[in-house]
This record gives structure tokens, C-alpha cells and sequence, in this order.
């Protein structure tokens, strides 16, 4: 399983419903994707910092996935409401779960 953390920061005009509801279009659209097991959208407690947590069944998927995604109106209505500089993606390997 893989594990991508993409992190970033909402515009300060973006309210936290905003980005929730164009969240949720984003996750209809990825729920249907090979591959996709689940996500969930975490805020810092401190910071105006946000991540989307990814969980994928194989990088070869979130690969293909990723390029669907850049593709999907819905994913440009979301990048309106980031501050694009701030978005980073990385991955993990699951090594063990207790």
C-alpha cells in the first residue's frame, strides 16, 4: 500500500467549507479511480496547514491516477483556493500496521 501526503495552504480567503465542497467533488471523482482505497483531509492545529492523506493500492496507480486527476475540472477548482507554491506531494511505502 502507498501513502501520499499532499500538503498545502488554503488563499486566506478560502473558508474551510469552501475547500470541504470542492473536496468533495475531487473524492467523487477519485473513489471511482483503480486503485484508490481512501483519503482524509487533516488541518494543522496551529498553522493555516493542510494535507490530504492518500491511500493507494500500488505507486503504479497513483501514477496513473495523478495524470487522470490534473485533467478533472474539479481538480483546478481546488488549486483556485490553495496558494500553489505551498502544495507538496510525497509517498510511502506502509511498512507494518499495529
Amino acid at each position: 500500500m502507498i501513502t501520499e501526503l499532499v500538503k498545502f495552504k488554503a488563499l486566506e480567503t478560502t473558508t474551510e467549507d469552501q475547500l470541504i465542497s470542492k473536496a468533495e467533488l475531487l473524492m467523487d471523482f477519485q473513489k471511482q479511480q483503480d486503485g484508490y482505497i481512501d483519503c482524509e483531509l487533516v488541518k494543522s492545529v496551529e498553522e493555516n496547514g493542510w494535507y490530504f492523506i492518500y491511500h493507494y493500492e500500488s505507486l503504479e496507480k497513483v501514477k496513473v491516477n495523478g495524470e487522470k486527476l490534473r485533467k478533472n475540472p474539479a481538480f483546478e477548482r481546488l488549486m483556485q483556493l490553495l496558494i500553489p507554491e505551498s502544495v507538496h506531494v510525497s509517498f510511502y511505502n506502509k511498512v507494518k500496521t499495529w
